[in-house]
């Protein structure tokens, strides 16, 4: 063999490696699909030559059934070119450290081989500084920690591959408090996650208005040939900023409130404002007046009554009223 076929051998068999999955196995046939998309000619008997061979040296594993399929070890470490240094293995480190409450299960699989590799690196380092450095640093949530829901690692695959490709899919989706799923047609626009949960921005059918729809309440995906209809002028940004994930009470709608905190209770207000209208005014007796032009969202409801008699709600009257009567009924409940 001379150097140049050694060398174009050399790079097919590495570019094999990286079309590798590591949970959804693929065939030789989709392998030298992909091969040939990316410049290597190559025929069906020399692609299935190349996976046993690299499966001597590689931890690349067979799938049985007809075709055989291959894909990465879901254990092995990651192998990379040049090799992880001790920055990335930090990095890395930190994300399945502290992602790991945010982010669904299934996606930090996904980066599985990665943080393995890092872990053995920051490991090889022994004593070093850099080693101990992932023991020094914590995320603590302000809000009550929740364990995020189990998602369908192949259903996620393909959510993904959805929004990648801009292809409607058929879902069942079982919504919240009914006994059986719904079949809808999905224009898949976008992924969010909200503390534990990833949501699926989306439109229906040939609908316009845009839902959130909890990824984890999908059971069942069938991704077609037509492409997404996306509503004009659809930004990602600009529909989380209209306050969609604070769940609005009137779609886009401001506020303008006024509301009294304990000092202890609205110090922070001080470094982290809650709108850039905000204003602060220190009463006699330390309390502090807040007043901001504010998103009219659930979300709002629930952060203000988080304080309980360390907040009271002075405007708009609507929503001060609507304070009095949420006390009014939690009084009740604690009266027996």
């Amino acid at each position: 063999m001379t150097k140049s076929k050694k060398y174009y051998a050399l790079l097919r068999q590495w570019k094999m490696l990286q079309l590798l999955p590591t949970r959804r196995a693929k065939d030789a046939a989709t392998l030298r699909e992909e091969l040939e998309n990316e410049g290597f000619a190559v025929d069906l008997r020399t692609v299935q030559r190349d996976l046993k061979e690299l499966m001597e040296v590689f931890p690349v594993t067979a799938k049985p059934g007809k075709p055989i399929s291959w894909r990465w070890d879901r254990h092995a470490l990651s192998f990379d070119i040049p090799g992880m240094d001790r920055t990335a293995a930090l990095t890395l480190k930190m994300v399945g450290e502290f992602m790991g409450r945010l982010l669904p299960k299934t996606c930090l699989e996904s980066l599985g081989p990665n943080l393995r590799r890092a872990e053995a690196v920051l490991e090889d380092l022994g004593g070093e500084s850099y080693c101990g450095w992932p023991d020094k640093v914590r995320v603590v949530p302000r809000s009550q920690p929740l364990n995020p829901p189990d998602i369908d690692p192949d259903l996620l695959d393909q959510i993904y591959e959805a929004l990648f490709r801009d292809r409607r899919f058929t879902g069942t989706y079982l919504r919240r408090g009914d006994a059986a799923p719904v079949e809808y047609q999905v224009n898949p626009l976008g992924l969010v996650v909200a503390d534990p949960v990833l949501y699926l921005v989306a439109t229906l059918w040939d609908y316009q208005d845009i839902k959130l729809l909890a990824v984890h309440r999908f059971q069942s995906i069938d991704i077609g040939f037509q492409l997404v209809k996306k509503p004009e002028g659809f930004s990602l940004d600009s529909y989380l900023k209209g306050g969609a994930l604070g769940f609005p009470v009137s779609d886009g709608a401001t506020i303008a409130i006024r509301v009294l905190f304990n000092k202890q209770a609205g110090m922070h207000l001080h470094e982290s404002p809650l709108s850039e209208t905000q204003t602060i005014t220190e009463q006699g007796n330390g309390d502090l007046l807040v007043e901001a032009q504010v998103l009219d969202t659930h979300q709002l409801r629930w952060w203000l009554l988080s304080f309980g008699e360390g907040a009271e709600v002075l405007a708009p009257e609507s929503l001060r009223q609507e304070f009095a009567a949420t006390a009014s009924k939690m009084m009740s409940c604690y009266r027996s």
